[in-house]
């Protein structure tokens, strides 16, 4: 998937299906974000990967690129 595709639905809840098949729902965050999660690294750090967190901010899917997404479906 194209990321200027992936990117219109940051902060929507959404589901998606990635190349190894795992299937995840929740909302979509980019990391990159220092102010939003400043206490995992792995979420500020790496540029241009996506994970997906629940109601309550925790992260609920591993960290992929828009080039994983086989498959997304908007939920709201």
């Amino acid at each position: 998937m194209l990321r200027e595709k992936l990117e219109k639905y940051l902060g929507k809840y959404i589901g998606i299906r990635l190349l190894n098949g795992n299937v995840y729902s929740g909302y979509l965050y980019k990391s990159g974000n220092k102010e939003r999660f400043p206490n995992d690294p792995n979420l500020y750090i790496p540029k241009n990967y996506y994970f997906l967190v629940d109601k309550n901010d925790n992260v609920i899917s591993c960290l992929f690129r828009s080039s994983h997404v086989t498959r997304l479906l908007v939920k709201e």
